[in-house]
């Protein structure tokens, strides 16, 4: 498993080289080439010196915690550079920050978290426009600027001066700002927004940042020090690559190049992975102080430096920890997991049934399954009845549940089972699950709801078609015996009809699987595929799922998450829209075949959610992004490389026109998803179908009939098919009139979509 671990994690980083390696090949592979050997050791030494501004980053966010702090720098690191990797592909400061919080939930309150992000982030941001500023007053005292960069430097200096002043006043404060803004608001107009949730959550990060500065001056040194030395370590990069070069600078050149980059930096955050801007900085910044010639190099180093560590963030994404919360039994001194959930009961070997316990079924064992369904659908403990084996397989089994701590207790004589069963309420319901069965997360929370009498046991239907699951709810008392136990789950899993995997990814049953024998076993993997299917999906979208679910499968045994698989899809079609944008023909086909390719991994990275149990709405709304991002890219790398090919700039305007109808509609779809999905991102397509559809018009019917056209799924064909006649450009005429079309036709539906959002359920 650790080779499979690591060899995960460096592909994660080979795939930033190859990337980069391919862009190499069709700007000028002779001249990047030539450029990367002048560079020699210059090059490794500004890794190391991007390397200290992590760390210096690092250092300075650990500071933003309240102490003592609950999390280590290590942790703080691994979370930093796999949300800095992510930032970089999608939207700087953005997509990152939030995902920072997220992957701290399990040891950090939100509210900590966010505050300590916050303030990191604005202590970085105000930091650097005040040694913007300084940087600006020494280069227009000490290098021979010509008047339009005289203004400009100029310019940050003012600037930085205004920023000071007004960060002098915070500081030096005594109130609130955020909440008293509220406060007066609600005041003047008679509104409650003050009393809202994500006012109060606002507010509570003010007060938390403020207490943190005003509380602690060494944490205002600190913060002040970090900032100082990330931006010594860029402009000592800078130093090194322009030496390398041939082109020597000076420290105060190089500190005048780090200045105007980090400006640049700034108004570039929206563009991912600084696409086109970094490579304009860095001739421009080296352009002001007289030394044009090393630009180039100082552009290769530099996205050279960023696929590096946007790599090296991808490999090490740290996976959340669960929390376990425990007590000791004073009695035994065992540790048991507190008991503010309920409790399953899993009988996983019966004589009678001939499947092994941890046979595989997409990737994972069933074992494992029952176990990542039952904390997935909020049980806060599973007694495992193993019986008295020693196979190699039930020594992995234990391995794997030691993963999470006491909250599984593993019985293999019935004095431990008994044992076990005396920590629970006596009086209490359990639900049991009886070898060669497998249920999903939502069968077993729909459970854990019905209670049962005791020598009264109760079977829990799979849905309305399907009374019988082959789980039942017992009373702990009847559960005294496993031997007995198992003979009521195998009496139960023999009745009734089992839901196929269509019934359950439409929603008509929840997914409950029956094996007897080893035969029974291809027809259960094919139901679980089948399951794992969206109820959304179309024709299309079907046939590239029989494609990216073999790959699903095959990488269920890998450390690679869902979350992770959705990042490296992002810079697949950035990479994608790149060669777009280069105009020949070659170039095209070769990125809608990559476009196309990545269309169909698409599927992978909510199909290993639902495989693994790890749906959240954090996934989806990453997906989102990435979904979103791809098709920005894609558009820009389309018109760019329809101007080249055709000469006419008539397509710059085509493709303004496609790209903002493309955000007006995402800005909707982003309010709707928020709206109507009642906290289930993932069911806005269900949820708009049903209401567009409430009121059909002829024009709606159209609409939403070809509305698919531009989907995920389908667009890539159309574009492949496009790119092999030629007819490239022809996508951003049809895509200008296709996104314009469809976001009006969402605003005159907008009153249809948005009623009854209150009777949406989970």
């Amino acid at each position: 498993m650790t080779g499979t671990k690591n060899a995960v994690r460096w592909g994660a980083l080979a795939l930033g080289v190859l990337l980069f390696a391919a862009a190499l090949y069709y700007i000028n592979i002779s001249m990047a080439v030539g450029t990367i050997r002048r560079l020699g050791l210059a090059l490794p030494l500004a890794i190391v010196a991007s390397g200290v501004w992590h760390l210096a980053r690092t250092w300075a966010w650990a500071w933003c915690f309240p102490q003592p702090r609950r999390v280590s720098f290590l942790r703080l690191a691994r979370v930093r550079l796999a949300a800095e990797a992510f930032s970089y592909l999608t939207l700087r400061g953005i997509a990152g920050e939030p995902l920072k919080v997220v992957l701290l939930s399990d040891r950090v309150d939100a509210r900590e978290a966010t505050a300590a992000v916050a303030l990191e982030r604005l202590a970085y941001m105000i930091g650097t426009t005040l040694i913007v500023g300084l940087g600006s007053l020494i280069a227009i005292v000490m290098l021979p600027l010509t008047r339009v960069w005289f203004r400009v430097f100029r310019a940050f200096a003012i600037a930085a001066g205004v920023i000071a002043v007004l960060t002098a006043i915070v500081i030096r404060g005594r109130g609130t700002y955020v909440y008293a803004f509220f406060a007066r608001w609600d005041r003047r107009f008679g509104t409650s927004i003050g009393g809202g949730r994500i006012a109060r959550f606002i507010s509570a990060v003010e007060r938390q940042m403020l207490d943190l500065v005003r509380g602690n001056p060494a944490r205002l040194a600190v913060l002040l020090v970090a900032t100082t030395a990330s931006y010594v370590c860029m402009a000592l990069e800078a130093w090194l690559i322009l030496h390398a070069s041939g082109t020597p600078a000076s420290a105060v050149g190089a500190l005048a190049v780090e200045t105007f980059s980090r400006v640049a930096s700034f108004a570039s955050a929206f563009i991912p992975a600084n696409l086109g801007a970094l490579e304009a900085s860095s001739l421009a910044a080296v352009s002001a102080v007289g030394i044009a010639g090393g630009g180039v190099a100082l552009a290769l180093a530099r996205r050279i430096r960023g696929l590096f560590w946007a790599g090296l963030g991808l490999a090490i994404y740290p996976r959340g920890a669960q929390r376990v919360r425990d007590f000791t039994n004073g009695n035994s001194g065992t540790r048991l997991a507190t008991h503010d959930g309920p409790a399953l009961l899993y009988v996983m070997r019966d004589p009678r049934v001939g499947v092994s316990p941890h046979v595989r079924l997409a990737g994972l064992p069933l074992s494992e399954r029952i176990l990542r369904a039952a904390f997935r659908a909020g049980y806060s403990r599973v007694v495992v009845w193993t019986g008295p084996s020693t196979a190699r397989e039930d020594r992995a089994f234990a391995r794997t549940a030691a993963q999470f701590g006491a909250r599984v207790t593993l019985a293999r004589e019935p004095q431990q089972w008994t044992a076990a069963l005396q920590t629970l309420d006596a009086s209490a319901t359990v639900t049991a699950v009886g070898a060669g069965i497998l249920v999903s997360p939502a069968l077993l929370a729909d459970a854990s709801t019905h209670a049962a009498g005791k020598g009264a046991p109760r079977e829990i239907a799979a849905g309305e078609q399907f009374p019988s699951s082959g789980v039942l709810r017992v009373a702990v008392a009847d559960a005294a015996r496993p031997a007995v136990l198992a003979a009521l789950l195998r009496t139960a899993s023999a009745r009734g009809q089992r839901p196929s995997g269509e019934d359950v990814s439409r929603g008509r049953a929840r997914l409950a699987i029956r094996m007897r024998e080893n035969a029974d076993v291809p027809p259960a993997e094919a139901t679980l595929r089948r399951s794992s299917y969206k109820a959304t999906d179309a024709k299309l979208a079907r046939f590239n799922r029989r494609m990216s679910l073999p790959i699903s499968v095959g990488l269920m045994r890998t450390p690679l998450t869902a979350n992770q698989l959705s990042v490296i899809l992002v810079a697949l079609g950035f990479y994608s829209a790149w060669l777009f944008s280069i105009g020949h023909y070659l170039t095209g086909v070769l990125a809608a075949f990559l476009s196309l390719a990545a269309s169909i991994l698409d599927g992978c990275d909510g199909e290993i959610a639902r495989l693994k149990y790890q749906e959240s709405a954090l996934g989806c709304w990453i997906e989102t992004a990435g979904d979103y991002s791809y098709y920005i890219a894609i558009f820009v790398g389309l018109t760019v490389g329809a101007v080249r090919a055709t000469g006419l700039e008539f397509f710059y305007w085509v493709g303004i026109a496609a790209l903002g109808g493309t955000l007006v509609t995402f800005a909707l779809l982003i309010y709707l998803r928020a709206r109507i999905t009642n906290g289930q991102p993932d069911r806005l397509h269900a949820v708009a179908k049903e209401r567009f559809k409430a009121e059909p018009t002829f024009w709606s019917k159209i609409v939403w009939r070809v509305s698919f056209v531009a989907t995920r799924a389908a667009m890539p064909y159309g574009i492949m098919g496009l790119a092999l006649l030629h007819l490239l450009s022809g996508v951003i005429v049809i895509a200008a009139i296709g996104a314009n079309v469809y976001w009006i036709s969402l605003v005159l539906k907008l009153r249809d979509l948005l009623r009854n959002e209150e009777a949406v359920t989970a």
